[in-house]
C-alpha cells in the first residue's frame, strides 16, 4: 500500500503517469478477481486474458467482451463488473477525492489540481463541491434510471432479479459502458420495439455524456441565458448530433431487410434514435452491428470518432473538439482568421489540440485496422468499426472481437486503455503545459498548402 501511495502522489511524478498507473492498478485487481472460480456461474477459473479484457472495457466504459457476461459470470463477478463500469465512469481521481472526503483527509494543493485537470476544469475554486455534486447527481440519475427499468424488468425477471438488471442497466448506460447482463447474448436487441427500455437508457446515455462541468453549470446558473458558452456549446451540439445522426441512420437503413427495413415508420425512427445515442459511446445493442450497410458502419465510425463532452462518462475525440474543427473549417472556407463561437475568439493554442487530437484518433484507428485487417484476416470497414469502438470506448462490435487472434485480442485492450486513460491524460498534459511566449521571433515564410 505505501508503494501504491509513493507511486501516485510522490512529487516527482507527473500527472498523467499517476492517472495511468491508477486505472491500470483497478484493471489488473479486477482481472484477478473475475479469475476467481466464485466469479462464474460454472465455479470456473476464467482465463487471464478473457478477464483483462474483460475488466479493461468495464474500466475505459467501453463495453466490448469475448464473453457473455449475463450467461457466464456470477453475481459476484456481474457485481465486480459494475463497480468497475462506477469507477470507471466516474473517474479515478474522483473517487479518490470522495475517499478524501469521507475519510475528513485535507486535500492538499497537488491533489486538488490533479483532481480538477482530470474532471475537466482548470479551477481548483469548489472542487471539494463539484466532486460531491458528481457523487450526488450520478447516484439521483442512475437511481431514477433504475425504476423506470425496474417497471418492464421486474414483472418479467422477479422482484430481486428484476431490479438487479434495472440498476446494472442504468449504471451501465449512464457510464456510458454498454454492459448488459440479459443473458442471450443480444444486449437489448429484444427490447428493441419497447419505447421505455430504449428511450430510459438513451436519455441516461445523453445525460452521462454532458460532462461534469456542464452539469455543474445548469445547476448553478439554472438559466440558459446565463450558461458559460461551452456548456451551451455542447448541449446543442450533444442535441445536434443525435438529430442529424437519427436522420442519417433512417434513410441509409430504411430499405435494409435485415435491420429496419421490414418495420413501421414509428419502429424505425425509434431504432435509428436509439442508434444514433448509442453509437457515441454507449456501446447498447438495438440492431445487429453486423447487418448495417457499409455506409452505417462509416457513419457510425464518425460518431464513434465525436464521441461526448469532455470529463463526461463518454470516449471519443469528444463533442467540443468536433464542434471546434468543424467551426475551424467553416472559418478558413470564409477567410476569417479567428474562430469565433459566441461571441468569443477561440485561442490558436487550442484550435491546434483539437486538431492534434483528431488526427491522432485518425492515425490511431486507420494503423490498427490495417492490421487486424491483414493479420485476422478481416473485412477493413469492419475492422476499423471495431477499433474505432474500442478506442473510443463505445463497445459496439461486428463480431470482429469474438473471433479475434490473441495479437487482436490485446492490441484492443491497449486501444480501450488508451482511448479512455490516453485520451485524458493527453488533454490533461494540454491542460497543465505553461504556455511561454517564444524569447525568439523566427521569420515567416511562405508555406503552400492545399
Amino acid at each position: 500500500m505505501n508503494i501504491i501511495r509513493k507511486i501516485l502522489f510522490h512529487k516527482r511524478i507527473n500527472t498523467a503517469r499517476r492517472i495511468s498507473f491508477g486505472f491500470a492498478l483497478i484493471i489488473l485487481v479486477g482481472a484477478l478477481l473475475l479469475m476467481l472460480p466464485i466469479s462464474s456461474k460454472e465455479r470456473v477459473v476464467t482465463p487471464f486474458l478473457s478477464a483483462l479484457f474483460t475488466t479493461t472495457s468495464a474500466t475505459c466504459v467501453t463495453g466490448l467482451t469475448l464473453i457473455n457476461v449475463g450467461a457466464y459470470f456470477s453475481l459476484f463477478g456481474q457485481a465486480v463488473i459494475l463497480f468497475l463500469i462506477q469507477l470507471g465512469g466516474l473517474g479515478f481521481m474522483t473517487i479518490l477525492c470522495i475517499v478524501f472526503i469521507v475519510s475528513n483527509r485535507q486535500i492538499g494543493l497537488r491533489n486538488r489540481m490533479l483532481i480538477a485537470q482530470t474532471m475537466g476544469t482548470e479551477s481548483l475554486e469548489g472542487i471539494v463541491k463539484l466532486a460531491k455534486h458528481v457523487l450526488h447527481i450520478t447516484g439521483i440519475i442512475e437511481l431514477l434510471g433504475a425504476i423506470v427499468l425496474s417497471i418492464r424488468f421486474v414483472p418479467k425477471y422477479g422482484f430481486f432479479k428484476g431490479m438487479w438488471f434495472s440498476i446494472f442497466h442504468s449504471v451501465s448506460a449512464f457510464c456510458n459502458a454498454g454492459f448488459d447482463i440479459i443473458g442471450d447474448g443480444k444486449s437489448m436487441l429484444s427490447y428493441r420495439h419497447d419505447p421505455l427500455v430504449l428511450c430510459t437508457l438513451a436519455i441516461l446515455v445523453a445525460i452521462g455524456g454532458l460532462g461534469f462541468i456542464v452539469w455543474e453549470d445548469i445547476i448553478a446558473k439554472k438559466s440558459w441565458k446565463k450558461l458559460n458558452v461551452y456548456s451551451k456549446v455542447i448541449i446543442l451540439a450533444q442535441i445536434f448530433f443525435i438529430v442529424v445522426g437519427t436522420f442519417v441512420y433512417f434513410i441509409l437503413e430504411y430499405g435494409n431487410i435485415n435491420t429496419i427495413g421490414a418495420e413501421s415508420v414509428g419502429q424505425k425512427i425509434l431504432a435509428s434514435f436509439f442508434q444514433s445515442v448509442t453509437t457515441r459511446t454507449a456501446g447498447f445493442d438495438a440492431l445487429i452491428q453486423n447487418n448495417l450497410t457499409d455506409l452505417s458502419k462509416a457513419w457510425g465510425t464518425v460518431l464513434m470518432m465525436i464521441g461526448g463532452a469532455s470529463g463526461s462518462t463518454a470516449g471519443g475525440v469528444k463533442l467540443g473538439t468536433a464542434v471546434l474543427v468543424i467551426m475551424t473549417l467553416i472559418s478558413v472556407l470564409r477567410g476569417k482568421s479567428d474562430v469565433v463561437i459566441h461571441g468569443r475568439r477561440v485561442a490558436h493554442t487550442t484550435i491546434l489540440q483539437a486538431m492534434a487530437l483528431l488526427v491522432l484518433w485518425l492515425v490511431l484507428v486507420v494503423g490498427g485496422s490495417v492490421l487486424i485487417s491483414y493479420i485476422d484476416n478481416q473485412d477493413l470497414i469492419n475492422s476499423i468499426y471495431e477499433v474505432a469502438s474500442a478506442y473510443s470506448t463505445v463497445g459496439l462490435s461486428v463480431g470482429v472481437s469474438g473471433s479475434a487472434s490473441t495479437f487482436t485480442k490485446i492490441l484492443l485492450i491497449v486501444y480501450m486503455f488508451f482511448g479512455r486513460v490516453g485520451i485524458m491524460t493527453i488533454s490533461v498534459v494540454f491542460m497543465t503545459r505553461i504556455r511561454k511566449t517564444n524569447d525568439i521571433r523566427y521569420p515567416e515564410c511562405n508555406f503552400i498548402v492545399g
